[in-house]
């Protein structure tokens, strides 16, 4: 399928979107994007203003991304060429924490073409950060106005073990009509006996996979009891031995999923993604077991096969990497299959696996945040079609490699971290000294220029306190639509301004939760959530006139309202 090209109205950059022939242009995402467009028009990204000083500078582009609402600071720009320019007064406090193994080209690129410079210490004032979770876990406290690519305890997704283990508790809790998507699953060394048991029982074909790893590192697909290891912990997996092909040949696929924010739960899929293909014709014969060039699709594996063909064009249905949006468009054609259909049910893996461990993940981030603004991450999806393109979810990845393996690599992870950055959204540190600050305001022409603590405070004062657990005490949803929105507090409009700000700028994203419709998954959540009740109530009220919902919000932040 085409690519077509949509000019994001506030950071200039192109987003995928899939052609009007699998039937998204109802798709609410997509009418939010005619109604932005008209609210940013007046005020394009970037502006060029006489320079109010004699710097030698007389024309300085700003490239800043201004809120929707007043008393809200601006959103620094990021792109991957330098066409941009932010003022010295600012640039010289943008830090990004550059880590020794783990800054991919690719990103380094962006931030640095953005306007920052990179540190190598941890205690310096950085803004943000791409590191492992190793090197996250030895971070001793963050910043206010820092962001780092990892929740608190992320390993809940990242880790296989833990990842089937919050997905077995659902499938008991919810049943298997709910909970479907993982293949049958046992943790070594303590379900041994069991996975034995059933192996003399039926036999079958099974993978072996180490809990910690990546990359095809360390997996064996075996067919009898006694190949598997008994050194080390082990997740062994019924494996998927009628997987849809291409021409023969197996396939998986990697997709991007965002979390935002935890309390409310906000998450994100890219449109876009990276599909992986064997290097060998598939056989389903025990005899071929051995062959990793035939039986996995990881890119770090076939591509030291000599058969591997790179591919640099997105939009071509070629070599041993296609991208997601062209196995769309070949499935299409070849079988006629319902890609609307696929995709909403990967959504819904998607949404049910951060459900699964969102306990964990919301225990974790009370314990350790100091502000709402702190965390985002972006997750790696493998998911794998069978024979009758039922969706699998094989693992997920809590830190997916965005090096640029192939040509094809480059071109949809350059687009993808553009995204994701500006998505998730950066503000100048309040680091800037009274004389800088005086310069900007004038430059700008607006109060509101660096990072404000009260606006992502988690400090909730008694008032607000008591209306969230009346909603949470009488959470029927007909109460809460009925009521929540009556009379938001200061609190509310901070968490709803959030929320049009994020999604003003999706880019290649598709906001999945919260929707109109997502209130369907409350049942799966261990707890009532007061910002999710609030998010589902917004949007039932405002997803068809999000310009009245903006306006309601613009009034009260004119007034200072949000700050009070």
């Amino acid at each position: 399928m085409t690519i077509r090209s949509q000019r994001d109205s506030s950071t200039s950059t192109c987003s995928g979107k899939l052609s009007s022939i699998y039937n998204l242009e109802d798709d609410e995402m997509y009418s939010y994007v005619d109604i932005t467009e008209r609210l940013m028009m007046a005020r394009p990204f970037r502006r060029t203003i006489v320079d109010p000083v004699d710097s030698g500078d007389k024309n300085l582009l700003l490239s800043m991304r201004w809120s929707l609402f007043a008393h809200v600071p601006p959103f620094i720009i990021f792109h991957s060429n330098d066409t941009g320019k932010l003022p010295d007064q600012i640039t010289r406090h943008l830090l990004w924490w550059k880590t020794k193994r783990n800054t991919p080209k690719i990103l380094a690129a962006v931030v640095r073409n953005s306007g920052f410079k990179t540190t190598n210490r941890s205690t310096d004032n950085w803004c943000g950060t791409w590191c492992s979770t190793s090197a996250y876990t030895k971070l001793r406290r963050t910043k206010n106005f820092s962001k780092v690519n990892h929740f608190p305890s992320c390993d809940e997704l990242g880790d296989k073990i833990l990842l089937w283990r919050n997905f077995r508790r659902m499938r008991k809790k919810f049943g298997a009509n709910n909970f479907y998507y993982m293949p049958m699953t046992f943790v070594l060394p303590g379900e041994r006996a069991n996975l034995r048991k059933l192996m003399e029982k039926n036999g079958g074909v099974w993978i072996v996979k180490p809990p910690d790893s990546c990359a095809g590192s360390g997996i064996k697909i075996v067919s009898n009891f006694y190949e598997i290891p008994t050194y080390r912990s082990y997740v062994v997996q019924r494996y998927i031995s009628s997987p849809r092909l291409i021409d023969g040949i197996k396939f998986d696929m990697r997709l991007y999923v965002l979390l935002t924010s935890i309390d409310p739960l906000r998450i994100y899929v890219y449109n876009e993604g990276l599909v992986r293909l064997a290097t060998i014709k598939y056989v389903n014969r025990v005899e071929t077991l051995s062959d990793r060039f035939m039986h996995l699709t990881n890119t770090s594996v076939n591509k030291v096969n000599p058969n591997f063909k790179p591919n640099d064009d997105p939009n071509k249905c070629k070599g041993n990497m296609w991208s997601l949006s062209c196995l769309w468009k070949y499935l299409a054609a070849m079988d006629d299959v319902d890609i609307l259909q696929i995709w909403t049910k990967i959504k819904d893996i998607a949404i049910k696996t951060v459900i699964s461990a969102e306990p964990s993940l919301h225990r974790a981030w009370k314990r350790t945040s100091m502000t709402a603004y702190n965390f985002y991450q972006l997750f790696g999806f493998d998911v794998l079609l069978d024979r009758q393109y039922r969706p699998w979810l094989l693992e997920v990845n809590d830190f997916p490699s965005m090096e640029p393996d192939t040509p094809l690599c480059k071109l949809v992870k350059g687009q993808l971290v553009e995204d994701y950055l500006n998505l998730v959204g950066f503000h100048v540190p309040d680091l800037l000294n009274c004389k800088e600050l005086r310069l900007l305001r004038l430059i700008y022409r607006k109060n509101a220029i660096c990072y404000n603590r009260q606006l992502y405070s988690n400090v909730l004062t008694r008032q607000v306190r008591k209306k969230q657990y009346n909603f949470i005490n009488k959470a029927t949803r007909k109460y809460y639509l009925k009521s929540i929105l009556k009379h938001l507090t200061p609190d509310d409009v901070r968490v709803l301004i959030r929320h049009e700000d994020e999604i003003v700028q999706t880019g290649g994203f598709e906001r999945i939760f919260p929707t109109c419709e997502t209130y369907k998954y409350f049942p799966f959540f261990e707890a009532v959530r007061y910002y999710n009740l609030l998010l589902d109530a917004w949007e039932n009220e405002y997803t068809h006139n999000r310009f009245r919902g903006i306006e309601r919000l613009r009034k009260l932040c004119r007034k200072k309202y949000h700050l009070s």
